[in-house]
């Protein structure tokens, strides 16, 4: 009896002294050919849109890592549709666990959506890795690189319109703002984001390349817009702040598709001032747009409309974007427009924080409401 409990006693030894080995072994060689690499679908978006995170693990060694634990974070604004496999605060954390075999490449697809605008990075991940045991646990930090930026969206046709003819119907000549779709005045070759309704089929065919139809109307005067992203309370207002940026992102394009220059101005953190007319001048200001920042450190409005008073174009129609009302911006207003400067203030509002009692009544008629 006694020798068979020694034997069992000696095996176990042999066993746990061999398990321990094994174990010893991979910890020292589980990182040879082994790595990870994140990259998006594609690097650029826009608000609401889909896309995919790629995940590529590689193992290119013969032996096999049966436990392994990819981990990362990234911007709560991008949406993920298995949150079962993260976690959801301030940023998202995901925990991706799998297992990979020997000379084997594992590419893995994580579908999101592109909640808001802005600048996204992925710049490391957490590779979590046990032995084939589960006795020990290995963790190693891993340099990626994976970039994506997304643009504002547009404001819906249908509350821009009025919006637009009210603003600057006397500016457009007292001519419609939308100018008729059969009345043109030549073609351009398409160019990308043209509307696919605009292309000239006839000539299209004729010339081999698509080409589309140019506006039978072009105004003249020139149109400023300032977007103020000072929130009217105490705490930011992100929904007042973001719908503001789509607004003025909207209003450039549609002065654009009319030909018609525009300079915007915005300040947040950073600030931004882009002036221009064409393709390149909107995507100048869709960068700008979808780049800034204004959560903190955000410079006043009433500083930026004063600015406006004293150096801007008095021949330029003003929009002015704001959903904060206070009393020096309200008072910088009143300025510009006894001057006699053609303008329209639009105050988004949103999250109960409703700014239009506090209006002058000197400025009430050139003020819009937009509820967001």
């Amino acid at each position: 009896m006694g020798s068979v409990i020694f034997v069992a006693g000696v095996t176990m030894a042999v066993l746990v002294l061999w398990v321990n080995i094994i174990s010893l072994r991979f910890g020292k060689t589980w990182k040879e050919g082994f790595g990870v690499e994140l990259s998006f679908s594609q690097e650029q978006a826009a608000e609401g849109e889909p896309m995919y995170l790629f995940e590529t693990i590689i193992n290119d060694k013969k032996q096999a890592l049966p436990a392994v634990s990819v981990k990362f974070k990234t911007s709560r604004y991008l949406k993920f549709a298995d949150e079962a496999g993260g976690m959801v605060s301030d940023y998202y954390y995901r925990n991706d666990v799998l297992s990979v075999q020997g000379y084997e490449k594992v590419r893995r697809s994580c579908r999101f959506v592109c909640m808001r605008r802005g600048e996204y990075e992925v710049n490391e991940a957490e590779l979590v890795v046990q032995d084939p045991f589960l006795l020990r646990q290995y963790v190693e930090k891993s340099e990626v690189s994976a970039k994506l930026i997304v643009y504002p969206s547009f404001v819906s046709a249908q509350r821009l319109l009025p919006l637009f003819n009210r603003s600057i119907g006397e500016m457009m000549t007292k001519r419609p703002v939308f100018e008729d779709p059969f009345e043109y005045v030549g073609v351009r070759e398409y160019m990308p984001g043209d509307s696919m309704n605009r292309i000239h089929w006839k000539v299209s065919a004729k010339q081999g390349k698509w080409q589309v139809k140019t506006s039978a109307y072009k105004a003249g005067s020139p149109v400023t817009i300032l977007v103020n992203l000072e929130s009217p309370g105490v705490f930011v207002n992100e929904t007042a702040m973001e719908e503001s940026i789509r607004l003025a992102y909207s209003l450039v394009w549609l002065f654009e598709e009319h030909g018609i220059a525009t300079t915007l101005i915005a300040n947040g953190e950073t600030g931004c001032h882009v002036e221009g007319l064409g393709r390149a001048h909107l995507g100048n200001v869709r960068k700008a747009l979808a780049c800034i920042s204004y959560k903190t450190n955000c410079k006043k409005g009433a500083v930026m409309l004063a600015k406006e008073w004293e150096t801007g174009d008095d021949a330029s129609y003003l929009f002015v974007i704001s959903a904060a009302a206070k009393e020096e911006i309200q008072e910088e207003i009143e300025k510009i427009r006894r001057r006699g400067r053609e303008m329209t203030w639009v105050l988004p509002i949103a999250g109960g924080e409703d700014e239009s009692s506090k209006i002058h009544s000197t400025i009430r008629k050139d003020c819009i409401l937009w509820k967001c």
